[in-house]
């Protein structure tokens, strides 16, 4: 194939997957996924070869993402059940005060977040009550 040929498919493939996520709305995993999958169809790549490679990709992907979770989610549970998070929370609160109180709790998110991991950090701290701090 030329390299007029497969920079035609890549602008090609960049026109298309800006369509399907801009204008039907499609979702940007599916839509990455829809159009990878047309690109290595246009550039020669055997079905068979494509299923492969996007099997084999994504289980790896998942697999290391798995046990990172996993063990975020264990450790951040931890947190919760002693109590940590909100012990951080509340006096962070009391320190920044009552006019500042979205500053307290981002720090307490960040503060959080760090051994623990983002998405852990944000559902544990969801239960906080502000009113008690």
């Amino acid at each position: 194939m030329t390299t007029f040929a497969l920079l035609s498919i890549g602008v090609a493939a960049i026109v298309l997957l800006l369509f399907l996520i801009l204008i039907l709305r499609l979702h940007p995993f599916i839509a990455l996924l829809l159009v990878a999958t047309v690109v290595a169809l246009a550039g020669g790549t055997k079905v068979t070869d494509v299923v492969a490679a996007v099997e084999g990709g994504m289980g790896k992907t998942l697999g290391h993402i798995a046990v990172i979770i996993a063990l975020g989610a264990m450790i951040g549970r931890m947190i919760d059940l002693s109590g940590g998070a909100e012990a951080l929370a509340s006096g962070l609160v009391r320190r920044f005060g009552e006019r500042r109180i979205a500053m307290a709790l981002t720090m307490a998110g960040f503060g959080v977040a760090i051994p623990v991991f983002f998405e852990v950090a944000v559902i544990m701290l969801m239960p906080v009550d502000i009113g008690r701090c």
